[in-house]
């Protein structure tokens, strides 16, 4: 009987790691995306409306469509290209991750602004986004 409750008790840890990303996972895949200016992949960690801000752009959306912000993300990497993105501080609180970084490209930097909310199947969806001229 013991072992029977040690095996369910492993299944269990085994099935919920695997459904919930770890926080460094995620943060990875963002600065993968930011490096390699991947509108795509990014936005598919998007909540379903976003914050997104831009400020060479003019963009400052405070509850965007995230297919849109795909669109909008998608023509900042073409006017913008990555040369490199790296972090500067990462951060959690309850149920909140956030980061800053710099993404470089052709010349300029921008600050780059990313906060997370983990949503109730414990997964962190992107709800904010800023890329802010330096």
């Amino acid at each position: 009987m013991n072992m029977l409750v040690s095996f369910v008790f492993s299944l269990l840890v085994c099935l919920h790691s695997g459904k919930a990303p770890s926080e460094t996972d995620i943060t990875q895949m963002v600065g993968t995306s930011l490096r390699n200016g991947d509108a795509v992949r990014l936005s598919a960690r998007f909540a379903k409306t976003i914050e997104l801000v831009i400020d060479t752009e003019n963009v400052d959306f405070q509850a965007l469509q995230a297919t849109h912000a795909e669109l909008i993300l998608r023509s900042f990497f073409r006017k913008y290209p990555p040369h490199g993105f790296q972090f500067v501080y990462r951060g959690a609180s309850d149920k909140l991750r956030y980061t800053t970084g710099t993404y470089e490209t052709g010349g300029q930097v921008f600050s780059v602004y990313v906060l997370m909310r983990q949503t109730p199947d414990h997964q962190y969806a992107i709800n904010a986004l800023h890329f802010r001229k330096e």
